[in-house]
């Protein structure tokens, strides 16, 4: 009965580390597999809504799994070694685990938490300003906000000064064909250094116009902005461009 008993705690803890094993190969998967999604995503824009929308996602994914897998891995290193009946083997083991599972997650979630949005931002700006290339193979220039203006459409500078969540136009041309792209881009999405705390987890919660603009002068934008890490708060004006300046020329 008893090398019964110690036969199966073996195996109990033999299992645990193939557990271990697979949710941390279950992790690098997830990593590769987005990874790839990405760079089989040749359009610049494209790949860039994909990092924004999925990149979090997949990445906590992959955290919760290497979490699992550390868990595991140090119930199984750790149980063997507490002096306690086999009977109870399978109960301290269950109780390390939980333990693992949550001492994981405090420090790992409040580290990717301040840490990772700088990552994504970075990431997300390098794909926004890599060069796009014209159906003719030339490399195309991006104007600046003041050159990019006159090639948006009324809708698109109506919506750029509106009420709404801050949109910004970024505007492609190819100098030697006068291709042109347009991408959309909104603001209010992404996380910006808190003054504060000095984390990339600055976002804007709500916006207000104190001031229309009108033909003879420009309106002022106030965006309340909020931090996920520290909860400080702040408030930036932005200058609504002056409705003749709105006017397709």
């Amino acid at each position: 009965m008893e090398n019964s008993t110690a036969s199966f705690f073996e195996t109990w803890d033999a299992y645990l580390i193939l557990g271990a094993y697979a949710c941390f190969g279950i992790s690098l998967l997830i990593i590769l597999f987005h990874e790839a999604k990405i760079m089989i995503t040749s359009n610049e824009k494209d790949r860039y809504d994909y990092v924004n929308e999925h990149e979090i996602r997949y990445f906590w994914y992959a955290i919760i799994a290497f979490i699992a897998g550390v868990s595991l891995y140090f119930s199984a290193v750790i149980t063997p070694i507490v002096p306690v009946d086999n009977s109870m083997k399978v109960y301290v083991s269950i109780f390390f685990m939980g333990g693992f599972v949550v001492i994981a997650y405090l420090i790992l979630s409040g580290t990717i938490r301040v840490l990772y949005p700088r990552f994504l931002e970075n990431r997300l700006m390098r794909i926004r300003n890599t060069p796009r290339v014209s159906v003719a193979g030339n490399k195309m220039r991006k104007l600046s906000s003041d050159e990019g203006v006159v090639h948006l459409e009324e809708g698109q500078r109506a919506e750029h000064v509106s009420e709404i969540h801050s949109v910004e136009y970024d505007v492609w041309i190819d100098e030697k064909t006068g291709e042109k792209k347009v991408e959309k881009y909104m603001a209010y999405q992404h996380a910006e250094k808190c003054g504060e705390c000095g984390f990339y987890t600055m976002k804007i919660e709500t916006e207000e116009v104190v001031k229309s603009p009108t033909l003879q002068g420009e309106g002022i934008l106030l965006e309340h902005y909020r931090c996920s890490y520290c909860k400080h708060r702040e408030a930036r004006q932005v200058p609504i461009a002056a409705l003749s300046s709105n006017v397709t020329g």
